[in-house]
Order: structure tokens, then sequence, then C-alpha cells
């Protein structure tokens, strides 16, 4: 991970201020941020892919007494080389909204910029330049801690949730082949009729609340994502009951089918 500040200097245009692991910026990233730059007019969160990289971008402009129409347009991007949640994506975003109000509110910031240019200001605004300048790559540097240390936390909890649900399916799993154990006991030790046997009828309605359970947990999962309205993968919600009791009775058949064989 890296992350850049940019801003657009009066007569070169876009160029990045500082990073954070610093001297980590290649020719390639520095072209892109400038294409990426010059493109924005409000200040928003954005997202640029590339073959190797994805830039998570927020533009937004500061006030100052030094710049063409008193505004320094600046830019946060925050350089990721993996794929990272929507969720993480998100929480990234927040921290760059985070700084950006940080810098807005601080009305002698835009100082820093001018660090390059300080030879044509006077002492008073020399110390402004050099002590701005510091700030912005203290928050920098800030930000990117806040940034790793939000983006773990965001891991480990995807990490706890998706083991939740894998512990939750196998123990969905185990509990089926208990019923399923319990049928096919009741088949070889009893010679009466096996569908007044009680314990295989509760062991079917066992069963049917645990593939209710399962499917239902899956719905609410797909729900919980919004599949369904991006993307168009899951049923309208008519369909969708025709379909979970398709797939019920087909499940409740093959435990039929599979009685019905250890019976004969």
């Amino acid at each position: 991970m890296l992350i850049l500040l940019s801003f657009f200097h009066t007569r070169i245009g876009p160029k990045i201020f500082c990073s954070f692991p610093p001297d980590q910026v290649g020719e390639e990233i520095s072209d892109r941020l400038y294409d990426v730059m010059t493109q924005q007019r409000g200040e928003e969160f954005f997202i640029h892919s590339f073959e190797e990289f994805k830039f998570l971008n927020y533009y937004f402009q500061i006030p100052s007494d030094w710049a063409r129409g008193f505004r320094e347009m600046v830019m946060v991007s925050i350089i990721i080389y993996q794929q990272f949640s929507p969720e993480i994506e998100e929480s990234i975003a927040n921290l760059c909204k985070k700084f950006a109000e940080m810098m807005q509110s601080n009305e002698n910031i835009y100082a820093g910029f001018y660090i390059n240019d300080i030879n044509n200001y006077d002492e008073i605004d020399k110390e402004k330049i050099k002590k701005n300048e510091q700030l912005i790559k203290d928050e920098i540097k800030e930000l990117y801690w806040e940034t790793i240390e939000e983006t773990r936390k965001k891991s480990e909890e995807q990490k706890l949730t998706q083991l939740e649900n894998d512990r939750y399916i196998f123990e969905s799993l185990e509990d089926m082949s208990k019923e399923l154990k319990i049928i096919s006991e009741e088949i070889e030790s009893n010679e009466n009729n096996l569908k007044t046997n009680p314990r295989i009828k509760d062991s079917v309605t066992n069963l049917k609340t645990i593939i209710n359970d399962l499917y239902e947990g899956f719905i609410e999962k797909m729900t919980i994502l919004d599949l369904e309205e991006e993307n168009g993968l899951l049923p309208t919600s008519d369909e969708s009951d025709i379909d979970a009791q398709k797939r019920k009775k087909e499940l409740l058949k093959v435990l039929a089918e599979e009685v019905t064989e250890e019976k004969q």
C-alpha cells in the first residue's frame, strides 16, 4: 500500500507533493495520477483500476490566499496492489474524507504546498511554509497507519464472519448426518410400518428444519449483499418463493428415496 498527496501547481500542473512510505513512486504511477487529477471537477471519492494496481482517490479543494481563485486543488490517493472488499473500500473513503476535512479546516495549511517556491517569500511566510509542509507530511503518515489498521480490522472481521458461516454449515451437515443415521437405524431394526414410526417422523421433521434454515440463511446473505438488485443474479420475491419450495421438495424427495432404498 502507498499513499500519495497531489496538488495542482500553478505553472507545472498536477504534481505529487509527498508520499508514504517515501521514495516509492514510479514514473508509471506519476503519469496515471496526472491523467486522473486533470479530469476532476468537484469533491468526490472515486476509483481507477489499472493492470497491476488500483487507485482509491479523494479529490477536494482547500482555501488558499496564494492560489489562483483562492483555492488549492488537492487529491489524496491510496494505491493498493490487491483486491479489497467494498466494505474496506468504503472505510478507506471515510478516512480520506476525514483527512480532507482536516485540511479544509486549517486556514494556513495551504502554505505547505509552496515549499519549492520558498525563496520567493519573506521570512514570516517561509516559517509558515516550513511548518505546514511538515504538518501535511505528518498527517499523510498518520493517514497511512490509520488505513493499514482499518484494513486489517475489516479483513479480520470478514474472516471471522466467513469462519462463522463455515462453522454453521459444517454443524448443520453434522446434524443432517445424525438424523439420516437415526432413520437408517430405524429401518434396519423395525419391521413395522415405517410411515408411522415416531423416530423417523421426528428425524424427517428435523431435516426439513435444517434445510429451511440453510436455505433462508443463504437468501439472507444474498439480500445483504444486494446482489439480486445490482446484478439480477437472484429471482424476484414471488419467483424466489416458488423456487424455494421446489428446492425443498427436491431435497425431501431425495431423502424419501434414500429411506425407500434402505427399506428394500
